[in-house]
């Protein structure tokens, strides 16, 4: 997403006579990182760390730190995704920021197909492992709770491209 939110105010980066994250965008972007991913991601890891792990790592024997690796890491991709967008704009790299947009996509439709008969699924890392008291997601606390993620999420990524669309705008005009 930071890869993205940095193609969206490539002028903004263009005309910019301050490193990137100085810049008003920046914020924005960091202020998604960590109010909204970092939130979802900690939701997740509190409520199904197992089902959060996509049962490949059983939580119970894996160190407390993992979690708390996984909800920074989410918290912190989208700053880090759009300072490396950023220093590809301020290169005139544009169209190799749309290559790692595009490539970066792929990769996540890629490990959701991959994953899919993980993802959809409800359970221990015992259970879903010793195959015995697997529910999918559908009417399940998880799966409504993953639902009201994905809102939010869909919500705050699209307030958040808005908000970078309005503030280039804005900057272009100045």
């Amino acid at each position: 997403m930071g890869l993205a939110f940095a193609r969206v105010v490539k002028g903004l980066l263009l005309r910019a006579t301050a490193a990137p994250y100085a810049s008003p965008a920046f914020a924005v972007v960091t202020a998604y990182g960590l109010l909204v991913l970092g939130p979802l991601a900690g939701v997740s890891a509190a409520i199904a760390p197992d089902w959060t792990l996509s049962y490949l790592v059983d939580s119970q024997r894996s160190p407390v730190m993992l979690e708390t690796l996984c909800v920074v890491t989410a918290a912190m991709s989208a700053p880090s995704g759009f300072l490396w967008g950023a220093a590809l704009t301020i290169r005139r790299r544009q169209n190799i920021l749309s290559q790692h947009v595009a490539g970066g996509t792929v990769v996540a439709l890629l490990l959701c197909i991959v994953l899919w008969k993980r993802i959809i699924i409800q359970a221990t890392y015992a259970q879903f492992h010793g195959d015995f008291g697997l529910q999918t997601l559908e009417g399940t606390e998880l799966g409504y709770v993953i639902l009201w993620m994905l809102l939010v999420l869909g919500l705050a990524s699209t307030w958040t491209l808005y908000s970078l669309f309005k503030l280039e705008q804005q900057t272009a005009h100045v």
